[in-house]
């Protein structure tokens, strides 16, 4: 958007409080509860999508996006070639495919797992990465216990935690370690003593360079019997994984990292033990629990509880500015810390209100603030304070909020009035938050 009134924000009228603050009067509109499914269930709510699904119920709505993508098929093909491309190339595919008007809950759940058992181009390139974002995306509304043994002896996750070519008699205790921590169990529900069985039970695996084949070297493998969680056996992955996963402490762990993404607070004990019952009856499989937390009136209630994400923001943004049909640019989520495969440690991006700094809602905002409008967007939206929000996917926000919009369309009703209603909408407090 060519104009820079609406950039004129100070960083202390952006701190993190005010943001969340900004914004308490009730939702009281069905069409804010639909554009609020729309945001959790698939990447953002696309101009359009909340009209077009007015005649269900927001819980109707969750449901058939449940449903959606259950029955589509998750793609064959891979995002790029995993022999050729580079890491510009993959993040431009992975872009386009999460911004689409198409994306699904499928997506949104192939990006969580990402986030929650990440790996990096710092330690395994391009092919490798590719490989792993299809292994995500194919288990990603699926088997947690699945999901999490490919995921064990995936090319990329074996050089990112160091477990390529560790030796039964010098074990490599990275991974031992984080799928434990931070993947599957959580602190405090493991023992030191079980990093380090952990760690032999899942040496011996190494991969190949060239080929991107990962193999299995039984001389390299640790093959005595060890105690692990009090059972005492000759460990392998894939039994180590079991063991892993049949902890108590898994369900919790699994259905409450889900819970607090989707939803955006932190559920109660109490409806954590609900969650982690229904995710360990059904063996760890995923449909169960997320229609548990679908159907609950908790995730109803969630509207605008959690801080968008710099990649759910731009998204966002890439949508109202009809932008999903340009060619993605990687600099964008580099340049808001959110790039696919560089996260800034083994336990991925945060979830909280570190999203809500005043440097990052600056340099999100100023990013969409360069966008040029297109003559499509000029003709089909009118300048007016209902139309620019509706078009947003805000039909509940704060007075403060709309009478800055109304200043704006009063001062200026025929310089850029269009682009200044956008961008303090995209500015505003209301979709710095989903």
């Amino acid at each position: 958007m060519a104009t820079t009134r609406t950039t004129t924000l100070s960083r202390s009228s952006l701190s993190r409080r005010s943001l969340f603050t900004a914004f308490r009067q009730p939702v009281a509109s069905e069409d804010e509860l639909r554009a609020h499914v729309l945001r959790r269930l698939t990447m953002t709510a696309h101009p359009g999508a909340v009209q077009r699904a007015s005649n269900l119920s927001p819980l109707e709505l969750a449901r058939s996006l449940l449903d959606e993508a259950y029955d589509a098929e998750p793609e064959a093909d891979s995002l790029i070639d995993p022999a050729n491309g580079n890491n510009e190339d993959f993040i431009a595919a992975w872009l386009r495919k999460l911004w689409s008007p198409d994306a699904t809950l499928r997506d949104r759940m192939t990006w969580f797992w990402h986030n929650h058992m990440p790996s990096s181009f710092e330690k395994a390139e391009v092919g490798f990465v590719a490989i792993q974002r299809d292994l995500l995306e194919k288990h990603a509304l699926g088997n947690f216990r699945e999901m999490l043994q490919a995921l064990t002896i995936d090319g990329a996750m074996l050089y990112y935690l160091d477990g390529a070519n560790s030796s039964g008699d010098d074990p490599n205790e990275n991974y031992a370690r984080e799928v434990m921590e931070l993947f599957a169990l959580g602190v405090g529900n493991y023992t030191e003593d079980d990093v380090r069985v952990a760690a032999r039970g899942l040496s011996g695996w190494y991969v190949d360079y060239e080929t991107k084949e990962v193999g299995f070297d039984p001389e390299q493998h640790y093959d005595r019997p060890l105690r692990f969680f009090g059972v005492r056996k000759r460990w392998t992955n894939t039994s180590i994984i079991d063991e892993i996963c049949d902890q108590p402490a898994c369900a919790r762990h699994v259905s409450g990292a889900i819970y607090r993404h989707l939803v955006g607070t932190t559920p109660s004990e109490s409806r954590l033990d609900e969650l982690a019952d229904i995710f360990r009856s059904n063996d760890l499989e995923l449909r169960p629990l997320l229609e548990a937390i679908i159907e609950h009136p908790d995730f109803l209630a969630g509207v605008r509880s959690r801080a968008k994400t710099a990649l759910e923001y731009l998204i966002g943004g890439v949508a109202i500015l009809g932008l999903d049909s340009v060619e993605p640019d990687p600099w964008w989520v580099y340049e808001l810390g959110h790039a696919p495969y560089d996260p800034p440690n083994v336990a991925g991006w945060p979830g909280d209100e570190r999203w809500l700094t005043a440097s990052q809602v600056l340099a999100r905002t100023n990013l969409m603030f360069q966008a040029e409008l297109s003559d499509r967007l000029i003709s089909s939206v009118e300048p007016e304070v209902d139309a620019v929000l509706q078009h947003c996917g805000l039909f509940d926000v704060s007075d403060s909020t709309r009478q800055a919009m109304q200043d704006a369309a009063d001062e200026f009703p025929f310089d850029n009035t269009l682009e200044l209603l956008l961008g303090i909408a995209l500015a505003s407090p209301e979709f710095q938050l989903t």
